[in-house]
């Protein structure tokens, strides 16, 4: 498992995400000792923290403004 850390890095290096995604799930799917899979689930966190930051916001759509049914003229000499 090993293995797959040094890959995951490798591939960070390289700006790879995806596939250091890849390697760093796949030794939390098949198992490694507690230190590898914490090293896993941080590069993991690293990485979903990188792409948040690259992605731009998503547009905000301003509220709206209610507005009061205005009466016209003619409504008011009815009453």
């Amino acid at each position: 498992m090993r293995e797959e850390i040094r890959l995951g890095n490798e591939a960070l290096a390289q700006n790879d995400m995806e596939t250091a995604k890849q390697h760093f799930q796949q030794l939390l799917d098949h198992g490694g000792t507690h230190m590898q899979k914490q090293i896993a689930e941080n590069r993991l966190r690293e990485i979903q923290a990188k792409q948040a930051a690259l992605c731009p916001p998503q547009p905000v759509k301003p509220p709206t403004r209610r507005t009061r049914k205005v009466k016209k003229a003619e409504d008011v000499h009815d009453l």
